[in-house]
């Protein structure tokens, strides 16, 4: 029997059924790498969604099947699963749908898992780009707590919005299971999430 493969990536989509842009793309990535007396495991996945909706007065036309020379099921499933979601927007409350659709929200999340003995234990498996918020290590709580670390603040870019990062990391050092702090760590965990909530500007809305 053939090994299972070292990498996978899987990308889904949630069409408009407007027509446009998917309100929804998730793209998710697992790799798994032998490490000396162990192996590491790393999970990320990115999520882009927006409610893309016509504007105020505009006709909202049917969803666009592509016009290839595939069976009639398939054309018939998302054209159903058009009309539904169509049906569910139009009986939703007018102002709040009208807020949701201005709005994008992006998220990544990084999960690292290690059972190769690290000196660093899980400060080794953050990623770089964090290590100038929490470049010092996050504090332990206490014995037998993962370690948490929380940051929001402004999202940066020109559109405005604000952004949301929540850090996790465990291993042998905060289970109590090992010796010493300078004693290497069998078992480590670095798990990371970040969000953007931004205003849908003109231009996306007609992606």
């Amino acid at each position: 029997m053939a090994a299972s493969p070292r990498d996978t990536t899987v990308q889904l989509r949630l069409p408009n059924p407007y027509g446009g842009a998917p309100w929804l793309t998730a793209t998710v990535a697992i790799s798994r790498t032998p490490r000396g007396q162990g192996q590491s495991l790393r999970l990320r996945a990115h999520v882009d969604g927006a409610l893309r909706l016509p504007g105020a007065g505009a006709e909202r036309q049917r969803l666009v099947l592509d016009s290839d020379d595939r069976g009639g099921l398939i054309r018939y499933s998302r054209n159903a699963a058009a009309a539904l979601a169509r049906g569910v927007v139009e009986r939703l409350p007018a102002q709040p749908l009208e807020q949701l659709a201005t709005r994008r929200w992006r998220t990544w999340l990084d999960v690292q898992l290690s059972t190769s003995p690290l000196d660093g234990g899980a400060q080794a498996l953050m990623p770089e780009p964090l290590r100038g918020i929490y470049g010092g290590g996050l504090p332990r709580s206490g014995t037998g707590e993962p370690r948490i670390g929380v940051w929001s603040g402004p999202a940066g870019g020109s559109a405005g919005g604000m952004a949301q990062l929540v850090l996790l990391q465990l291993d042998e050092h905060d289970l109590g299971r090992a010796k010493g702090e300078g004693e290497r760590s069998a078992f480590n965990l670095n798990a990371s999430i970040a969000q953007v909530v931004e205003p849908l500007t003109g231009g996306e809305s007609q992606d």
